[in-house]
């Protein structure tokens, strides 16, 4: 199982969005079982970012500048038991 493609490790970065500072997702990092980088985007969550959490995240405003929309990020980043961005 080890050599699977299946085996990542996920690492999120978080925001604070609205009034309220609910979770929304800003970074998304994967790497495989050897440690090479699958994926590492800035993410732009739905809602208005109210708290970067930049002492925690490492985000600023200025990666959101040109960061991917959550909407595209989502299919881009297919888990086994997803569908793909093709079958969608």
């Amino acid at each position: 199982m080890a050599g699977s493609r299946e085996v990542v490790a996920m690492d999120c970065e978080m925001v604070g969005l609205g009034p309220l500072r609910e979770s929304g997702l800003a970074r998304c990092s994967l790497v495989n079982v050897y440690g090479a980088v699958l994926y590492d985007k800035f993410i732009r969550p739905e809602g208005e970012i109210t708290d970067y959490r930049t002492r925690v995240s490492g985000v600023t405003p200025q990666h959101m500048v040109g960061a991917t929309p959550f909407a595209v990020a989502r299919l881009e980043v297919p888990f086994p038991s997803s569908p793909t961005a093709a079958e969608l």
